[in-house]
């Protein structure tokens, strides 16, 4: 289940949405029409399935479902905008730290800003990836080019006290917003909520088989359906805020050295992992 996710979540935001609707749509109509001639059809008397209880099940059934993807769809979605916040916070750190280390202007101060574009790179580069993975993580080459950036910097502090206070905390909020991307790569949707999800969506549908099979019945279960399959692509959607179609671009990060990394190529360095 956890791969075929990992698999839609690389899809064109338009595409997955439309695929789902209409999986989903199809789905819904045969999985009701398999449980109306395997049970429905079956019993003595067809009308007692469709009384309070069976209305009172299918209900709650449905019930379930919208408020837990109502609540999942809002957590992903403040996610995602918090990463990207905490991407452009990051960008705005290391565009006052490079002015900083010009401002001092001697040569470590010069050394500094060449690591610190070399840290950038690599985050943009490698770090993007290793955070878009199915098991993110910080990457071992960006930890050695901050570790080799701080070292330089602490250099240029010590012989710089003037400026010593601001370059010591913009490297903290450095720091900090790296850990913070690490950290927003982690919180996506656990792999057992699409299991739960896909089995109270199954006996829902199985649900839809107490109404007669007629081409209007099946058309209201398609639409029904449908329409809570493209819920379940949004949150598939905005799920990975490092991957995907809706993934963070790396590009403010990027510019606040003057780097050039195009979305599109990034998009396509994730989907050839």
């Amino acid at each position: 289940m956890q791969w075929l996710v990992d698999q839609m979540t690389l899809l064109p935001t338009g595409v997955l949405l439309v695929c789902m609707a209409l999986g989903t749509a199809v789905l819904a109509v045969f999985v009701a029409w398999l449980a109306r001639v395997s049970l429905f059809d079956r019993l003595g008397d067809p009308s007692e399935m469709r009384g309070t209880v069976a209305d009172v099940v299918h209900g709650s059934l449905l019930a379930f479902i919208v408020f837990v993807l109502a609540h999942v769809l809002t957590d992903v979605r403040a996610n995602l905008g918090h990463a990207d916040d905490q991407a452009l916070h990051e960008a705005s750190v290391v565009r006052r730290l490079d002015r900083e280390l010009k401002a001092v202007g001697d040569d470590d101060a010069q050394s500094a800003r060449v690591l610190l574009r070399g840290y950038v790179t690599s985050a943009v580069t490698d770090e993007w990836k290793t955070l878009s993975t199915a098991d993110p993580d910080l990457s071992p080459r960006t930890e050695a080019a901050l570790t080799a950036f701080v070292s330089a910097t602490r250099r240029v502090v010590a012989r710089h006290e003037d400026s010593a206070s601001s370059i010591r905390t913009l490297l903290d909020r450095l720091e900090e917003a790296r850990q913070g991307r690490f950290e927003n790569s982690t919180k996506t949707v656990p792999g057992v909520f699409w299991w739960v999800i896909s089995l109270f969506m199954l006996a829902a549908m199985a649900m839809n088989g107490r109404y007669p099979g007629s081409w209007k019945s099946n058309f209201i279960i398609a639409i029904h359906m449908g329409a809570i399959g493209m819920v379940i692509a949004l949150i598939v959607n905005l799920d990975e805020p490092f991957r995907g179609a809706s993934g963070i671009s790396p590009t403010p990060l990027a510019k606040s050295v003057g780097l050039t990394v195009p979305r599109q190529g990034t998009r396509q360095d994730q989907t050839n992992r």
